[in-house]
Order: structure tokens, then sequence, then C-alpha cells
């Protein structure tokens, strides 16, 4: 909590400076001591044994509480305050900061230690837990300007100076002096405290731009060796400030849970490996784990609410990265000696010198373990995930089921991606392609769960194939998906890339002939998702335009009336003796093709896997195809020309 882990301490000299310091420690600072006199306390605190009552002289005990406990806050007058401790006080780097609280709890006054010690501070956070007012006196804090010997101290920053040139600067920079001040690395969330920034500290992009003649000191946040020109040239003022290793620069985070870890304790874990080093969650750039944690629920939930992409390698990629803390047992459980520190330096594209937190381990709540590791990564690691989506969304059609029919696309990208998600029947027919991937397979009517999952994944980094039959963009998973993405508002973390395939009527189309050479139209008899008297609409309208149509989802084993009424429609605008085709698991092995016409086309099997083709007023069937002419027999005089080849 304080310099060198002490404790805080409350002095209490009155009753009502008791029941403060009980409420204070009841409610904020749980392992705070408590010092009272009994003869001034009241008598219903006496029996409190976590008090300690002083049967000896407070004077007596002020060399052991100054030198045991950070802060040491007095209930008392600020004249009593300043008698008590005035002979035993050393220096500002040694006190520890000491406050007064005056009896009606109005103000809280930080009496020495102010900035190094951190009194103004902890002034800020006992006037919050008592509703009372800071009092401070600190010229640089009263005047809302960068304290020159503290600064960045709440960001882990530490300072390089004598106490000579830190006195000197910080006058300069109460009296308003032009100072140079130049920040090459770490947080820079320290400045955010001080808004407006102060117009005498000019923020300087590098050192040689600042001048000696002009500028009283130059304050120089570096991790950077400070070169002899500089020391020379700035002798006596000069203050440089060390951030911590790592701060300010993107990160790299490597994970490693037991199975069934939840998200609290992944997130607990990682916080307490930044806090650990003063860094900020949002620096991270991206996690890495195993590859055998790419299911595991607790690293993907605290990756989703990072917004990171998770990247995972196997055991045999982590083995390959030397590491300061190699374990026996995780080698014998998972094949690499270590996980969290592999990952985040294999991510971090660097070495061992990278880790900036090293295997960070702890336990939570549920009994699970967490490590953590925390590499900073090199321009060229972390530019790789600059401006991308944490992952890419292949949405694949994969044609009739024939791998034949398959584009080169839809086999580079099936090969490609990690994970295949998709209806059961459809990713069996991909067979062999499917080695090696991790298979999410859902059944008939569970379309919005599979869209879900498949956006899920790709926005954690992975790479998704989410797989329909045919055409995906043509009654396929393409619309939902999409719909699903922009909901779940992913738009921005994930890449979608659409790959077409040979729809449903086109495939059958291919084994008929030529009956979509005119203008056609396709039709859903699915009344699932749109009423049945739209539906019914538009098959009238195909009727009445004359439009080869193409009817998908004509029959279930509940829905058996609609393919009746389709064609009582058509019958009501076409010739009973149109040609119709039936084309059931087109490109299948159980493939059958049946040419019939409009009068006896219910005549025979139609079900889920049927495309139903209804010609128009001018399709014909000849010798086994079934033709729809475009109307160059009507333009040209077709027997000319093959009268004319003839001669």
């Amino acid at each position: 909590m304080t310099r060198d882990g002490k404790r805080p301490a409350l002095i209490a000299i009155t009753r009502r400076g008791v029941e403060a310091a009980l409420t204070i420690r009841e409610n904020h600072w749980g392992d705070a001591a408590i010092y009272a006199l009994p003869h001034r306390s009241g008598e219903n605190t006496r029996d409190d044994a976590t008090i300690t009552w002083l049967e000896t002289s407070l004077a007596d005990l002020m060399p052991s509480i100054l030198r045991e406990h950070d802060p040491v806050v007095f209930f008392a007058a600020l004249g009593v305050t300043v008698r008590l401790i005035a002979g035993h006080l050393r220096s500002k780097r040694e006190d520890p900061a000491v406050l007064a609280v005056d009896d009606g709890h109005r103000y809280v006054v930080p009496v020495v230690s102010g900035h190094q010690g951190g009194a103004n501070r902890w002034a800020g956070i006992l006037a919050q837990m008592l509703r009372a007012q800071p009092i401070i006196t600190t010229a640089s804090d009263a005047l809302g300007l960068p304290p020159v010997d503290i600064l960045g101290r709440d960001w882990g920053f530490t300072v390089e100076s004598d106490p000579e040139t830190l006195t000197r600067l910080a006058g300069d920079m109460v009296d308003g002096s032009p100072l140079a001040l130049v920040q090459a690395c770490g947080s820079r969330a320290w400045r955010e405290t001080y808004v407006p920034f102060p117009e005498h500290v000019e923020t300087l992009e590098h050192w040689q731009l600042a001048d000696p003649e002009r500028h009283r000191g130059l304050l120089w946040i570096t991790r950077a060796e400070i070169p002899e020109v500089v020391r020379h040239t700035w002798a006596g003022r000069l203050v440089v400030y060390r951030p911590p290793k790592g701060q300010g620069e993107p990160l790299a985070v490597g994970l490693g849970c037991d199975r069934g870890c939840s998200a609290a304790t992944v997130e607990e874990a990682l916080g307490l490996a930044l806090r650990s080093r003063y860094l900020d969650e949002g620096a991270i750039k991206v996690l890495a784990s195993i590859d055998v944690k790419r299911d595991e629920a607790g690293l993907l939930a605290v990756a989703e609410r990072l917004r990171k992409e998770m990247v995972f390698y196997t055991a045999g990629e982590l083995a390959e990265i030397a590491v300061p803390n190699p374990s026996a047992t995780v080698l014998r459980h998972v094949g690499s000696p270590s996980v969290a520190e592999s990952a985040a330096i294999r991510l971090a594209g660097g070495g061992m010198d990278d880790l900036v937190v090293e295997k960070f381990g702890f336990r939570g709540a549920d009994g699970k373990n967490c490590t953590v590791a925390i590499a900073q990564m090199t321009p060229e690691a972390a530019s790789r995930y600059d401006n991308r989506a944490t992952g890419v969304l292949y949405l694949v059609g994969i044609g009739p089921g024939d791998h034949g029919q398959l584009t080169q696309k839809a086999l580079a990208v099936l090969s490609e991606c990690e994970c295949i998600v998709g209806y059961k029947t459809y990713v069996k027919l991909l067979g062999d392609l499917t080695r090696g991937k991790e298979i999410v397979g859902s059944a008939m009517r569970q379309e919005l769960d599979r869209c879900m999952e498949a956006c899920r994944r790709a926005a954690l980094g992975q790479r998704v194939a989410l797989i329909s039959s045919g055409d995906v963009g043509v009654y396929g998973m393409a619309g939902p998906t999409l719909e699903m993405l922009l909901t779940m508002g992913l738009e921005d973390r994930v890449r979608v890339e659409i790959i077409p395939g040979i729809t449903a009527l086109v495939s059958a189309a291919a084994r008929l002939g030529a009956p979509l050479t005119h203008d056609f139209a396709a039709i859903s008899l699915s009344d699932l998702l749109t009423p049945w008297s739209v539906i019914e609409n538009r098959l009238t309208a195909a009727a009445q335009g004359d439009f080869v149509t193409a009817l998908y989802n004509p029959r279930s084993g509940r829905r058996t009336t609609q393919i009746e009424r389709a064609r009582a429609i058509f019958l009501a605008h076409r010739s009973a003796s149109t040609p119709v085709a039936l084309v059931t698991a087109c490109y299948r092995e159980q493939e059958t093709v049946v040419l019939t016409d409009l009068e006896h086309m219910t005549e025979h099997e139609i079900g889920m896997q049927t495309t139903v083709l209804i010609g128009n007023r001018s399709t014909f069937v000849r010798a086994g195809w079934m033709v729809t002419p475009r109307g160059y027999g009507d333009k040209y005089d077709l027997n000319a020309k093959v009268r004319g080849m003839g001669k």
C-alpha cells in the first residue's frame, strides 16, 4: 500500500477520532493500526482489542510509530501533530507521509512528505473517505503543476537526480521558468492530471531540441543511457525519469491455465500481472496460448472482453522458445516446458530479454491456476497486428456436394482455415477436407447458433469457414451471418470474405441441358421465415410473367401441401404439358433426375434435396435435354444456317 510495504497508523486523541479511525479501517484500510488515548476516547470503545491503548506517553512512542508506519494519520489539531513529530523528522526522502485531521473531520492536512512521501495523495484519499476537504499547501500541487521530484511516480517512474537539482528545478517549475520536457517512452497518462499542461514546460520530441540558453532545466523520460554530452551540457539542470520496462509499448500476453479455469480467475491474474509492473491493459496488442486451450472458455471470454486477437501455438512451436522458467511438469502435460512465457516471447518476436513480466502464477477463488507472462513486442511483430481485424470469417459455398464442383478458392480456404462451422450433413460432404480442422456442427434449424459461433470465433482470432451448400448467398448463410455480425458489433474486428459456390438451380440446370438460358426466377416454398401469402404472390407473379422458375425447399416431412398449391398456381397460367424437371441430390451418389410435366409433377417423389425447375411457354424437352430458347430461332433462321453448312 505504501513505501516499503508499511502499514498505515491512525492515531486518535478523542472519542470522535477513535470512531473515525475504526470506520476507515473497517471500510478501507483493513491492515491499519489504531493507537488511542484511553482517558480521552470514551468508554464505549475501550474493550476493542484491535486498538492499541496507550498506557505510556504518545510522545515516547512517536519514534517507533514514524519508523514502522506509513502513512501516519493524526486525528488531532495541526499544532498537536507538529509538536509530536517535530523532533523525530529526518528528511523528506525518509520521513513517512504524516497527515492531520481536525476533530470535526472537515479538513485533511498533509503535514510532511507531501510529494515524495505521498501525503498529498493520501490527503485526497482520506478526504473522500471522510467527505472532508484536503488542504494542499505544496506549491506545485496548489497550482496544478507537475511535481519535479515525483513526476510519474504513480505510473512506476523512478527519478535520477541529486537533491539540489530537484529542489532547484521544482522552484523553476513553480516560478514559471521555461523548462524542456522530453518523453521517449513510458505511459503518457500522467499528463492527463495536468490539463491544461503548463505553457512554460515545453514538450519536445528529442533532447537535442532543448536549448541550454533558454531552458532552465531538462526533464527527460527515457530508458536509454544518458550521453556524456547531455550530462555535461545540462549539469545541475537535468532530471531523468525511468519508466518501467515495457510501459507504453505494445505488449504480447501469454496465458496458460488449468482446464475449466474461469474468466474471473484469468482476469484477476492478468490484472495483477499488469499492475505489478505498472502496465496498462490498453497496451495489450494480442494474446496467445497453446493450441490445446483453443476452446478454453475463460481465455476466450477475456480476449473477447478486451477485443483482442488470441493466437494459438502448437506445443512444438512453443518448445522451441528459450524461457527463464521452464517446467518439467508442464512439459509432461502439454509437450512444452512453458506455455505463458513461450507464447509471450514467440508472439513478441524477440527473446527472453523482452519479457516484462516473467511467469506470474495465480490461484483463483475457483481453485484453478492461471499463469501470465508479458513481453514487449518488437516493432516488426507489433506491425503485423496493426489495423487488422482480429480474425477471418470465410462464408463458403460448397456447391452441390461433389468435390469436383468446389471452386479452387473454396478448396484453398478450407485448407487454410482452422475451424469449419456448418450443418452436420454438409460438413460430412466435405470428407477428408475436414481433416485436422476443428469442427462445429449443428442440426437443422440452428442457423443462428452457427452464425453466432462462427462470428464469435473469428472475433477471437480464428480463421473460420462457415459453409453452405450451393452458393452461400443464395438461400445460404451469408445473409444471416452478416446480420449477426452487425448485431454483435463485430464488423470492425472480423474480416469477412465470401466464397461463391455453384448453386442448386445452376447444378440442376447443368444436368438438364439449358433450361435457364432465358429469364428465370427462384422461389423457396419454405414458410418458416416468410408468410405463405407472400410466397403465393411471388409464385403468381412468376407464373404470369412466364419466368422459368426454380422451386427451392419444395416439400418436407411437415410441409406437404405447398408444392401442390404452387402447381395449381402455375396451371392457372401455363399449359399442363409445360416441361418440369425434378433434380434430387444433384452431383451426389444418390442423384436422381426426372423429366415430367406440370400436370404430373407431384406424382413423383419430391423432398428437401429436390430442386424443381418449371419451364416457360417456350421450354421444350428433346433427346433427354430440357431447353429454354433464348430467341435466336425467331431472330435468325436456324434451319437456313444448318442448310447452309450442309452446302
